[in-house]
């Protein structure tokens, strides 16, 4: 059971060097996946709403008198804004907490809901109050008095719904809150078509009574498809879950309101300056421009996503989010510039006349709409929430002034005019920054001769990292592994090991030799001749943040330490890297390592072979195990602090095929070691969860003969023996799990849904809580045997050599263990987090199953 440390998926795909104009689209899309389908995601929800909320206006303004609709519509801008500000920042806040949280995610959600309805109802009586006592024509607007309820009911509602929206981005559930509006948006219309049919005189209470009701039945849809998945723990509001968040709330609810604010009020201003007669016209000419804008809000929204975690991605998603703008919004825009009074003819006569001009000067503003979007997501990116916030608040009450101004002089036409006119000053000031970022440049890129995309596999494979660590050497030193690794640049100048790592960009970036000369050094680091603690070599490496480098060296005292992005390849690849390295330091020469022959239909064709000629197969390799619901439970705050400790023995496999012979025949010695872990962690009181387990496995045995995989090609199913403590049961499970080759599927799965979804550059970050009474969480990955690396220039005999296997990457409660051989000595390594468990503890299991494995195995029995 041969596997690498962490998850894998197949390389199916292939590229080759990319010069100018070859795959230049290609590699793009390929690199910008998550922008594209994230913003697209969110743009079919703008694209639903807008043409069933166009359906809707039409068929109001065909159905109701324009006053009617104008007191509908000025009804749906103080929802709008009122709503937008009783949100107070708290859906923002749930996007970027809740992807952190382990638990209490639905409480959290419900008491932001809770607040968000409060405030908002507060707000809208707020709303009434103004509107009798000091604004007539929003007066004249509220209608009767079940009406004006009605509305204040319903302003609350939006809050909530705008809250819940935003939570649903946040727990990555996009496709529901999709669901949600499709819903809402379907609803609605009916709702009106049905009233339109009757032998009614339309008010503006029952167009927006149809709002509402949509909103409601859209919620109960929603919250029943949430509950038949088993979405939704405890939705108790708890309060003391806001602690804390405070501050960040406010800022982000102050750049909200401030992006919000212009485009909700303005139908209000026209209300209140002009007539509800002329805020019908106005309105509906603005839904056409909101639906433009949804291009670059989106987009922008999008960015904000993908880049927060990772700043480095900045300029090159900014760059391909203004390239969508631009190349799909601008055409549109001029569009609507030439073609204003059709469009708004299709409202009616009286429509076009009154707001044709209006929606050509709308159609204008498309580009100060772009700039002002990505300035505020590069504003969030960079940690400028504040001050952006202020900005925009200062230019939205402009706006609003200027909209004040126009509307006064009596023409909907002024009006606009003034807005475009503040919002090009605005455009003026806020381009500079989008700019800066757009045309940055780094030193490095100026070195830059040719790049070659990833691949789907290596991409998948981009927030994953591997550390190899051998020691004591002679002869190698941080120069010679520079010199080794400079050698082979100069051999094959694309060489991955060799090439810089763009995370944002997807590619291998291929370096000209002087710009690899100084890049060298930084991926090798001198610890000096002195000694070294190897194991506090490996946690340095643990603790580094993932940069562009796809080999990381420390060498030092005689050992090396060797991180590796997994973009470029596990185990096995890495092993011949590490000994090729190792020994062309050692000898003084450039490392040889030649190209690798890719077989991209190596998964597809192991597929067939394993189920499409036999059906019987299919269901059994489609069933697969999961992990049980991870129960609600107290929880702590909590701070990632990933570790490892290190054990081995020359003696103990020994000791195990001993004990095999005479209880267990015919299991592994993997299978023992996994079972004695356990047992020991067991005994030392750390409680493991033996329900199951994470069992990393090579599918390399089911590929044909001669079929060589230079790259990552396992995967780590969930099992669950009947007993983690007992070898037999851990090789039984094992062997059927493996005679299934449902892991094919498996990855056949993943990758399909990689290339669907994409893959980000970096891990998600680490929660903020974990549990009280935490429960190990058990992934085993053996190695099998590193024997290739025995012509190694050891300068220690065989069983005190280091050779270490380390992940880079494990969750709040897990403990991974990572087996191998060389020379018949075991090597352990346990890999955990120090905030979570004793690492002397988890030290002390390494060293009892070194010790007396068969002990602990008979003591569970």
């Amino acid at each position: 059971m041969d596997s690498t440390v962490t998850e894998a998926v197949p390389q199916s795909l292939d590229s080759g060097p990319e010069g100018p104009g070859r795959g230049g689209l290609i590699s793009v899309l390929r690199g910008h996946l998550d922008l594209f389908l994230n913003a697209g995601s969110l743009m079919a929800t703008t694209a639903i709403t807008s043409l069933f909320g166009f359906a809707y206006w039409w068929l109001a303004a065909r159905s109701a008198s324009a006053e009617a609709v104008g007191q509908a519509s000025a009804a749906v801008s103080a929802m709008t804004l009122i709503g937008t500000i009783g949100m107070f920042g708290m859906g923002t806040m749930l996007i970027s907490d809740l992807s952190a949280m382990r638990s209490r995610r639905w409480q959290l959600i419900s008491t932001c809901l809770l607040v968000a309805g409060s405030a908002s109802t507060v707000g809208g009586l707020i709303y009434v109050t103004l509107a009798h006592l000091a604004v007539p024509g929003l007066q004249n607007a509220l209608g009767s008095t079940p009406a004006t309820v009605l509305l204040v009911f319903g302003i609350a509602l939006n809050a909530m719904t705008l809250v819940l929206d935003e939570a649903l981005v946040g727990l990555l559930q996009g496709p529901m809150q999709l669901m949600r509006n499709a819903w809402f948006s379907v609803i609605k219309l009916a709702l009106l078509g049905l009233l339109a049919v009757l032998p009614l005189t339309l008010t503006g209470g029952q167009l927006l009574l149809t709002w509402i009701a949509g909103m409601v039945a859209s919620v109960a849809i929603l919250g029943r498809a949430l509950r038949r998945k088993g979405m939704i723990d405890s939705v108790r509001p708890q309060p003391s879950l806001l602690r804390g968040r405070g501050r960040a709330t406010f800022d982000h609810n102050l750049l909200n309101l401030a992006t919000y604010l212009p485009r909700a009020a303005l139908p209000l201003v026209v209300t209140a300056v002009l007539s509800a007669e002329a805020n019908a016209s106005f309105y509906t000419a603005f839904m056409v421009l909101s639906f433009l804008a949804m291009v670059p809000g989106n987009v922008a929204l999008t960015l904000f996503a993908v880049a927060s975690g990772d700043k480095a991605a900045l300029r090159s998603k900014v760059r391909v989010g203004l390239l969508i703008c631009l190349g799909v919004g601008f055409p549109a825009s001029l569009v609507v510039v030439f073609a204003a009074k059709p469009i708004m003819g299709l409202f009616g006569a009286s429509y076009a006349e009154s707001a044709g001009t209006a929606l050509m000067i709308l159609g204008l503003t498309y580009l100060p709409f772009v700039f002002h979007h990505f300035f505020l997501a590069i504003s969030r990116v960079q940690g400028r929430v504040r001050g952006a916030g202020i900005f925009s608040v200062f230019a939205g009450v402009a706006e609003l002034v200027a909209a004040w101004y126009g509307g006064s002089r009596g023409s909907l036409t002024e009006l606009v005019t003034w807005v475009a006119l503040v919002m090009a000053v605005e455009t003026v000031l806020v381009a500079p920054t989008v700019l800066r970022v757009v045309f940055a440049r780094t030193p490095l890129e100026e070195n830059v001769m040719s790049t070659t995309s990833l691949t789907l596999h290596e991409r998948a494979w981009l927030p994953l990292e591997y550390i190899r660590t051998v020691g004591p050497l002679t002869g190698v030193t941080a120069e010679r592994l520079r010199a080794a690794l400079i050698g082979l640049h100069a051999a094959d100048p694309t060489h991955r090991a060799v090439s810089r790592l763009d995370r944002a960009g997807a590619r291998w970036e291929h370096l000209s030799a002087e710009a690899f000369a100084g890049y060298v050094r930084e991926a090798v680091t001198d610890l000096g001749d002195g000694p070294v603690d190897f194991d506090a070599m490996t946690r340095r490496l643990q603790a580094e943040p993932r940069a562009h480098h796809p080999v990381r060296i420390l060498a030092g005292g005689g050992y090396v330490a060797m991180k590796v992005a997994h973009a470029y390849g596990d185990a096995g690849p890495v092993n011949t890297l590490l000994r090729e390295l190792v020994r062309a330091a050692g000898e003084e020469r450039a490392a040889v390592i030649g190209p690798s022959v890719r077989h991209r239909w190596a998964l597809p064709k192991a597929w067939w072979k394993q189920f499409g000629t036999k059906p019987g197969r299919w269901k059994e390799g489609l069933s697969f195990a999961r992990p049980p619901h991870t129960e609600d439970v107290p929880t702590r705050p909590w701070t990632a602090d990933l570790t490892v400790v290190t054990a081995r023995s020359a003696d103990v496999l020994g000791k195990m095929r001993v004990w095999r012979d005479q209880y267990s025949p015919g299991v592994t010695t993997s299978a023992i070691t996994f079972a004695a872990f356990t047992a020991a962690l067991r005994e030392l009181g750390l409680n493991p969860d033996l329900s199951g387990g994470t069992f990393l496995a090579d599918a390399r045995r089911y590929v044909d003969k001669g079929v060589s995989i230079d790259s990552n090609f396992c995967m780590g199913p969930y099992l669950s023996p009947p007993s983690l403590t007992d070898p037999q049961a851990i090789h039984t499970t094992l062997k059927a799990e493996l005679a299934t080759g449902r892991i094919l599927t498996m990855m056949l799965l993943r990758e399909g849904k990689l290339a669907l979804t994409g893959t980000p550059g970096m891990p998600d970050p680490y929660p903020g809580e974990a549990p009280i009474d935490p429960r190990p969480r058990l992934t085993f990955s053996n190695q099998g045997r590193h024997d290739v690396l025995a012509d190694l220039p050891w300068a220690a005999d065989v069983p005190d050599r280091i050779n270490q296997s380390v992940p880079t990457l494990n969750g709040p409660e897990g403990i991974t263990l990572t087996t191998s051989e060389m020379g018949g000595v075991l090597h352990l390594e346990a890999t955990f987090h120090a905030s979570t468990y004793d690492p002397a503890v988890v030290a002390r299991a390494l060293q009892l199953v070194c010790t007396d494995p068969a002990a602990l195995i008979m003591a569970t029995r």
